[in-house]
């Protein structure tokens, strides 16, 4: 069976007859559209419409082809244009030598070993762009990682697509054990007031109100270990561990002119084009100007999730900008004050600060716009310190008492 479909026209005095007759022959006709009294239009098979001479012949109707589909017109059409076969053969050969070589190098889990010092000993092993999959062996890449960086405890290291992936695992096998004496004490980084203190080993040495300097002793090392008529019989040393928050202040000062310089982009914008291959680089854009901006967008051909060919497209786009000096007014001023006082605060939130009190004014003179005052905060301290030694106390005896 001959797989493709055809649209035709027919004309003539027995079209009707002629569908009919094609109808009983169990002829699959579909989109049936009569254009006029003695014409009309429908779609047949291939293998129909080789076996319709007959019947047209016995209408005496006129049949015109108006449109063909399928592989066997498709293999005619490419016999008359030889290029086209030859073109698919070739990007054919093109993807499946692409396909067998290294695009993509990803590796993931890594902390202590930055990624780019292990991409540069990948290079060394011979592992770089467009290398052959045949060349590389994954287990010795292993195997050579691990004697190389000895943090490194566990790699797995395999293809995905085009893609070399290694997943590694980082450990502290061969650091050297700590010391067991880990005993140390906690001491103040601040000056301020002890807004909140929770003890979980140690022995606090201040509470809560309690007025603190820099560098003071806040939780002791140092437990006592006393008897049943409380008297201290010795001395255990421990690992301070505690959460104490301290509320002080911080001086805030900030400041910016009132006349600034603003970026007035008069409409005018030119586009070019670049290509990359690899980190090969081909930009057909001008050398960027003196008050000029660009932005780049790329995008990968032919690229998947498995498959990624080493050819990028992009598209600059260059805007030429004229800087005009303007004067803010007091509220604008105020506002960016505000703003730039908001994002100072957000920085200090990020670093778990806790902001309290805001006595900061905003004061405008002929030429700046300035903010002081301070912020009242709480903060997290308690710095570690070794544990200073005791003696410890001398055993008593049934003749002491």
């Amino acid at each position: 069976m001959i797989p493709g479909f055809v649209r035709v026209s027919v004309k003539g005095q027995q079209c009707q007859r002629f569908v009919n007759l094609c109808r009983g022959r169990e002829m699959d006709l579909k989109r049936i559209i009569r254009t006029g009294e003695t014409e009309l239009q429908l779609t047949m098979k291939v293998a129909d419409f080789l076996q319709i001479s007959p019947l047209r012949r016995k209408t005496g109707v006129h049949i015109h082809i108006l449109k063909k589909r399928g592989p066997l017109f498709f293999l005619l059409f490419c016999k008359r244009r030889k290029m086209i076969p030859a073109g698919f053969l070739a990007v054919f050969c093109l993807l499946f030598f692409l396909s067998g070589r290294v695009w993509n190098v990803e590796i993931r889990g890594n902390i202590l070993n930055p990624t780019p010092q292990l991409m540069s000993f990948l290079k060394e092993q011979g592992v770089c762009f467009g290398v052959s999959r045949k060349k590389i062996s994954c287990s010795a890449l292993a195997a050579s990682l691990r004697r190389e960086f000895p943090e490194i405890t566990w790699v797995s290291a395999g293809f995905s697509g085009t893609g070399l992936r290694f997943e590694i695992r980082e450990g502290t096998a061969g650091e050297k054990a700590e010391p067991e004496d880990k005993s140390c004490s906690l001491f103040s980084t601040l000056d301020g007031v002890i807004d909140s203190m929770v003890t979980r080993q140690g022995t606090p040495l201040v509470r809560a109100g309690d007025e603190i300097k820099k560098g003071q002793e806040l939780v002791s090392g140092i437990v006592d270990i006393t008897d049943d008529s409380q008297e201290v019989i010795r001395y255990e040393y421990v690992q301070a561990d505690a959460d104490i928050y301290v509320c002080h202040s911080i001086a805030y000062y900030d400041t910016f002119p009132l006349d600034i310089e603003k970026k007035v982009w008069p409409g005018k914008n030119k586009t070019t084009i670049f290509f990359q291959l690899g980190s090969s680089f081909l930009d057909l854009s001008s050398p960027l100007q003196q008050n000029e901006d660009r932005l780049i967008c790329r995008e990968s051909l032919f690229s998947t999730g498995i498959f990624q060919v080493p050819f990028s497209l992009g598209i600059i786009t260059t805007n030429r900008f004229e800087l005009r000096k303007e004067r803010l007014t007091e509220d604008a001023a105020k506002k960016q004050a505000i703003q730039r006082l908001y994002d100072y605060e957000e920085k200090l939130i990020e670093k778990g600060v806790q902001i309290s009190e805001n006595n900061v004014k905003i004061e405008i003179n002929h030429q700046d716009c300035v903010s002081r005052g301070t912020l009242t905060v709480i903060e997290r301290t308690g710095r570690e310190a070794p544990t200073e030694k005791k003696t410890q106390p001398k055993e008593r005896t049934p003749e002491d008492g």
